[in-house]
This record gives C-alpha cells, sequence and structure tokens, in this order.
C-alpha cells in the first residue's frame, strides 16, 4: 500500500468515526451534530494533454477529483509543468514535493484514446497506469456539407437554365415568326398560326415547368442544407457527449486508484423544472430537458441509466410514465390503475415499477412489471394505512416508504418505515416521541445500504439521514430550505433541492465535510434523482420524448 492511499485511508476513517460519535438524535428535538474538523485531502496535479493548457480533458478531470471530494487537485501552469513532466515519463518529483503533491495525473493520447499514468511524489515511482478508449469527436463539417450541397445543386440548376435558355428562344423564334407578314392564303395562314399556337403553349408549359423546378431545387437545397447539418450536429453531439463520460470515466477510476473510492463523475441527475423532466450531468454540464409538457412528478432512474420513470399528471389525476432517454420514446404503463398514482421507483433489477396508488381510503404501494400485462397489485397484506414514497435498499429485498401513523399518542404526521417486498416484517424506522411534532418523508436508501437521506419539517424543511442499524440520526442542513435528498453512487454525495442561493436550485452536498455545489441554473428546479453509474456507450444526449400512449412501447 503506498503512502498516499496509507493517508487517504487514515483520514477516511477519521471522517467516518467523527460521523459515527454525532449521534444526531434520540428525540425529534436533537441539535446538528458539531461540524467534523476538515480533513486534510492528498494533493494532486493533473498534467496538459499534448501540452495544451486548459483542454477538456484535463480540465474534466480536475473537476472531477474536485468535485469528489478526496482529493485537491492543484492547477498549476502549462508552462511551469512543461520542463518538469515531460512525456517520457522523467517526472521531477522534487519540482513536485515542494508544491507539497501527493500524485501527478500524467494523461496523454493514444491509439485508442487517452493511456493515464500516475506517479506517487513520496516513492518517486510510477503507481498505476493504464488506457482509456475515448472517442473522437470529428471537425465540424458544416462549410464542407454546404459546399457539396451547392455544387450538386449548381450542376442540376445549371442544365435546368440552360433549358430555360433554349425555351427562350423558342419563344423568341415564334415570337418573330408571328410578326411576319402572313401568306395570303387564308388556309395556309390558318394552319401556320395553329401550328404556331399549339408550340407557343408547349414551349410555355415547359418554361413553367422549368422554373417550378428551379424554385422546387432551391427549397430543397436548403432543406438539405439544413438537414445534412443538423445530422452532422447531432453525431458530433452524440460522441461528444460519449467523450465526456468516458472522459468522467478516466477521472472515477484515478480516484479509485488514488484512494480506494471510486467516484460518481459518469453519472447524471434528473430534475423538475416547471412541470418539465430535465436531466444535467453530474458536474453541472449539459442540463437539457426531456419533456415538452409541464406535467411531470417524481422521476427515479432505471439502472441502466437510460430511462427515467415518473408521474405524469392530467385531468384523470396522474399515470406513470417511462421516458427513453435515448430514443425520445414515452409511454404510459398499461398497468397503471387510473387516478392518482405518485412516487414511482424501478425494482433494482429495472423489470417493474413500485409506486404509490391513492384511493378514498387512502393510498397504498403497488407494484407493476415493465414486461407484463398484468394489473398492478396491492405490495401489503395488512390493514390499510397511507404508504407512499418507496425506496429500495440496493439488494432489493427491503423498501423504505414514508406512512402518517398514530404511534404511541403522537399525532398523524409522516414517518419512514421499511418492509420486505412481500409486504412482510414492516418496521418503523425513524423514532416517535410523545408530544414531539416530527414530519420526515421522501426518504432515499443509500447505495451501501447502511443509512436513510430524508427530510424533515419543523417549521421548515431540512435533510437528515438515518442508521438504518442504529437508529441514530444525523441533521445535514441547517441553512434556508432544504428537499427531496438523493444519493450519488459514490455513496458520499446527495443531490437537494435548497434555497440557499436565494431561489430553488440543486445543489450538491458531501455528507462527510458539509461542501456544496449549485448545480443547476434553472430556478424553481426540484424533486431530484441521482443516476446509477452511466457507461459512455448509454450516454447519448437526452432526447425529447413524445407524448404518450396508453400500454405503448
Amino acid at each position: 500500500m503506498t503512502t498516499l492511499r496509507r493517508t487517504l485511508i487514515a483520514a477516511t476513517a477519521a471522517g467516518i468515526a467523527l460521523t459515527s460519535a454525532a449521534d444526531a438524535q434520540r428525540s425529534t428535538r436533537a441539535r446538528p451534530a458539531a461540524p467534523a474538523a476538515p480533513v486534510e485531502k492528498p494533493v494532486v496535479v493533473v498534467l496538459p494533454v499534448d501540452d495544451t493548457p486548459g483542454d477538456s480533458v484535463r480540465t474534466i478531470i480536475q473537476r472531477d477529483l474536485d468535485y469528489g471530494d478526496r482529493l485537491t487537485p492543484l492547477a498549476l501552469d502549462a508552462a511551469l509543468l512543461k520542463p518538469n513532466a515531460p512525456a517520457d515519463g522523467s517526472v521531477n518529483y522534487s519540482f513536485f514535493a515542494g508544491f507539497k503533491v501527493a500524485a501527478v495525473v500524467a494523461p496523454r493520447r493514444s491509439s485508442t484514446g487517452i493511456r493515464v499514468a500516475v506517479y506517487d511524489v513520496a516513492t518517486k515511482t510510477l503507481m498505476r497506469e493504464g488506457d482509456f478508449a475515448v472517442p473522437e469527436v470529428p471537425a465540424v463539417r458544416e462549410t464542407e456539407i454546404r459546399d457539396s450541397v451547392i455544387r450538386a445543386w449548381e450542376e442540376r440548376d445549371l442544365e435546368s437554365r440552360a433549358a430555360l435558355v433554349r425555351t427562350t428562344f423558342l419563344r423568341d423564334s415564334l415570337v418573330a415568326a408571328a410578326a411576319k407578314k402572313p401568306p395570303r392564303n387564308r388556309k395556309k395562314r390558318a394552319a401556320e398560326a395553329a401550328v404556331r399556337d399549339s408550340l407557343m403553349r408547349a414551349v410555355a408549359l415547359e418554361d413553367s415547368a422549368l422554373r417550378e423546378r428551379i424554385d422546387r431545387d432551391i427549397v430543397q437545397r436548403d432543406e438539405a442544407l439544413v438537414r445534412l447539418v443538423a445530422q452532422d450536429f447531432s453525431r458530433r453531439d452524440s460522441l461528444a457527449s460519449a467523450q465526456r463520460f468516458a472522459i468522467h470515466g478516466i477521472a472515477d477510476e484515478v480516484q479509485q486508484w488514488l484512494t480506494g473510492r471510486r467516484g460518481m463523475a459518469q453519472s447524471r441527475v434528473a430534475y423538475i423544472h416547471n412541470g418539465q423532466l430535465f436531466v444535467v450531468d453530474s458536474d453541472g454540464a449539459n442540463s437539457r430537458p426531456a419533456t415538452q409538457d409541464g406535467t411531470a412528478l417524481s422521476p427515479a432512474w432505471h439502472p441502466s441509466g437510460t430511462r427515467v420513470v415518473f408521474a405524469d399528471l392530467n385531468d384523470a389525476g396522474s399515470q406513470i410514465v417511462e421516458a427513453n432517454l435515448i430514443t425520445g420514446g414515452l409511454r404510459e404503463l398499461s398497468a397503471t390503475p387510473r387516478g392518482l398514482n405518485l412516487t414511482p421507483v424501478y425494482t433494482p433489477d429495472g423489470r417493474s415499477v413500485v409506486y404509490a396508488h391513492a384511493r378514498d381510503a387512502g393510498a397504498d404501494l403497488v407494484i407493476a412489471s415493465l414486461e407484463e400485462t398484468a394489473p398492478a397489485r396491492r405490495i401489503s397484506s395488512l390493514e390499510l394505512y397511507d404508504r407512499s414514497s418507496p425506496s429500495f435498499s440496493p439488494d432489493g429485498r427491503r423498501l423504505a416508504f414514508i406512512s402518517p401513523r398514530s404511534w404511541q399518542g403522537t399525532r398523524m404526521t409522516p414517518q419512514l418505515f421499511t418492509m420486505n417486498l412481500d409486504g412482510s416484517e414492516e418496521k418503523q424506522l425513524t423514532p416517535s416521541v410523545k408530544g414531539v411534532r416530527s414530519y420526515r418523508t421522501s426518504p432515499d436508501w443509500s447505495p451501501d445500504g447502511l443509512r436513510v437521506a430524508y427530510m424533515q419539517q419543523n417549521g421548515d424543511f431540512q435533510v437528515w439521514m438515518i442508521d438504518v442499524r442504529t437508529q441514530s440520526m444525523k441533521r445535514l442542513t441547517t441553512f434556508a430550505e432544504n428537499e427531496d435528498p438523493s444519493w450519488a453512487p459514490d455513496n458520499r454525495h446527495i443531490a437537494i433541492a435548497s434555497t440557499r442561493g436565494g431561489t430553488k436550485e440543486i445543489w450538491v452536498m458531501d455528507v462527510e465535510s458539509g461542501r456544496m455545489r449549485q448545480l443547476t441554473n434553472a430556478p424553481g428546479a426540484r424533486l431530484p434523482s441521482w443516476s446509477p453509474m452511466i457507461r459512455p456507450e448509454m450516454a447519448a444526449p437526452v432526447a425529447l420524448v413524445r407524448r404518450a400512449e396508453a400500454g405503448g412501447k
């Protein structure tokens, strides 16, 4: 184990100890734990690729390592780096040691993409290296496409205009012939006039057809230009998205090499803005709408990271809808009962959806298959309570959910519960204290299965998390309104909707250090849902989905 790895593991253990020691509450009025002392993170330097300062590869990797909150990237000027870290791998370790750098990350172009070497400054050795496939993004071809289309159009245009010259000559010849002194013979004169009139009509028809052809060709040329340029842009956009995700994967792997913990850069966050479903990369780039209508609620990701299920409001209530972010397809679950259906989530195998179905007597959790047309069935066999907002444990065996119940004389306010997928072994997770109001909702089970994040209202909404084994709770936010936590796949970060910037936006919080960063720039953004890790080949630009048809594919 390298000195760098030992340093980080010790720092991580210290952070975990501080978290465990801060048993946030046994009653709902427990104060938030005191902030943990800052843990010094190892400093790393990412070298420019091909000695190009500010290139996207270096920039993305640096930013991802920073957002991972386990390392501190130091951005040194390329002019300083070039003589001290040449391409041949002869790193000047003394130079980097002077900046207290723990590791040097050296990406360089290869025949298949990017080859990355990581050097341990303390031991003055090559720590790890590996090859990563990274798609190439071709140069912009708009000028080339325009020139090619215009050349092809000009050839056809020249043919049409040459034919116009011929018809014009024939028309002029006929007009000139008509101006000549006609024959004295009446029959002959009439015959010649009839021939001229017939030829004039034919020439006029041909002339009109040629002019229509020229106008039509101009329209087709312009449409072809727009279409071909758009197709080229779409192809480049798709490759650029795959390239960014491949580079995110490099950063995640480098973090794994250096810390033993993989990053979460290769993921996305879905959220709702003005009723539309949006998707944004984990670093805040490429925020794009996935739906056109403002009727979406409660998005949740498919395990593949290519589809999102959500509740779609309509005149009949709300239905469960699935959006394919790759193809733009949108379908309404045929098994969805009519009425109010909310808070859907996929089962961990991605084959079914669990959601809350409301009736006059209350709401309860139901499960519907995505592969069969059987009606949705109720999960719990116990007496009917209001159950909603399901969240699966990583192994898929248990569900966390909310239910407002009387408990030891407390008022009917939502608490967190868990149960098996078959409805058995229902247990209350968050404790109730008699005479103390506690309103807890929006649970999200952590990827390691040990914690559930949720929001709690006591005047305002704040984000908390609870240890599933010990039921110890920790308050994560204190400033402004903070709602609807969603865990990142790295088990360390959560996305929340927060008003800390003045308007509600999606923010990312490091649950170990408390560091916050704003993810969106869309006032009113809410209901975040963090995706699983997404492979580069599955990371096409988000398609704007079409309206749903019941039972459609």
